[in-house]
């Protein structure tokens, strides 16, 4: 965050809640936001985040969770105001660890906190899928799943993404096509979507290690209506990124008792993360992203579609 843009927040945060500011943190920025930590004359902490792009999935979410009675951990909205054409958001301050700092071999200790948590979150319905922010764009399910690949999403532009350093342009390229192949042979859900954070992993997600708990579930800039088994999809891909045990996956799959239909679906919704994700993975090659870069692409170059082809209909449940 640029000091300059920084102190003019803090100036509308300090006249927004009229409190003095005593310290100001600046944690590891993510992509969709710009985010701070301010100490209060009282004590009191407060997370100021600020969108890149204009109205917020986070707030709608914590607007439609509060209004549906869902009773979940998400940080308090103490204000929101709008500065500079962006919006601006004070919430609670989580002094719980993130699930990204505990050891990899304790991470299978929170999965049915997570899974226990999804099935709360969708609950919430609609009969329109898509972005919070785009509600009215008016698509299926299907017409959100294919947006992801075949252009029409402006932020998954694959003819630029196959150009990035490490990626294997033939191998993403045959890989899209395939996954569009799949997508267009699936009948998918059609009414009754449900809310989804779509996003559920370590780096969002604050837990208690005294109760294997999780405590507050952050970042919900991405969050849309659609099939609740895209999510669960993303649990999946938790589950493969940290190598947990065949044992950890099997309890992920007891606590969601799929139909084999159910079961097939979350299969395509995880495979088409895995191509999706090496779009994100991408952006900067940092050490780690280059080692997920390596593990998706692993991955991709040992799938073999030929004997995955069948078609899949959704049952509802």
């Amino acid at each position: 965050m640029e000091k300059d843009f920084q102190e003019k927040i803090i100036s509308k945060v300090k006249e927004y809640l009229k409190i003095k500011i005593a310290d100001i943190k600046i944690p590891p920025q993510g992509m969709d936001s710009q985010v701070f930590f301010v100490t209060d004359a009282d004590g009191r902490e407060y997370t100021i985040k600020c969108y890149a792009r204009g109205l917020s999935g986070d707030i709608l979410a914590f607007k439609l969770l509060e209004e549906n009675k869902i009773d979940i951990p998400v940080p308090k909205v103490f204000g929101v105001f709008t500065f500079e054409n962006k919006q601006v958001s004070i919430l609670e301050k989580i002094n719980f660890p993130l699930l990204d700092s505990i050891p990899a071999d304790q991470m299978s200790r929170y999965i049915s906190s997570m899974v226990n948590n999804l099935k709360k979150i969708h609950g919430v319905k609609s009969d329109k899928a898509g972005f919070l922010t785009e509600i009215d764009k008016e698509l299926s399910w299907k017409e959100v799943m294919l947006s992801k690949f075949t252009g029409a999403n402006p932020d998954l532009d694959w003819k630029e993404i196959v150009t990035r350093e490490s990626l294997d342009s033939k191998l993403l390229l045959d890989s899209v096509e395939n996954i569009i192949k799949k997508i267009e042979r699936t009948d998918f859900i059609d009414k009754d979507y449900s809310l989804l954070h779509t996003d559920f992993n370590q780096r969002n997600l604050f837990v208690n290690p005294d109760s294997d708990e999780i405590t507050a579930i952050i970042d919900w800039v991405e969050a849309m209506f659609g099939d609740p088994i895209y999510d669960f999809a993303r649990v999946r891909m938790y589950i493969w990124h940290f190598n947990l045990s065949d044992d950890t996956l099997e309890k992920y799959y007891e606590l969601l008792s799929f139909t084999p239909e159910q079961k097939q679906l979350e299969k395509l919704y995880w495979l088409s993360r895995v191509i999706e994700y090496l779009a994100y993975y991408s952006e900067e090659l940092n050490e780690f992203n280059r080692g997920r870069v390596k593990l998706h692409q692993d991955f991709l170059r040992a799938y073999e579609w030929g004997k995955d082809e069948s078609s899949v209909t959704y049952k509802n449940h």
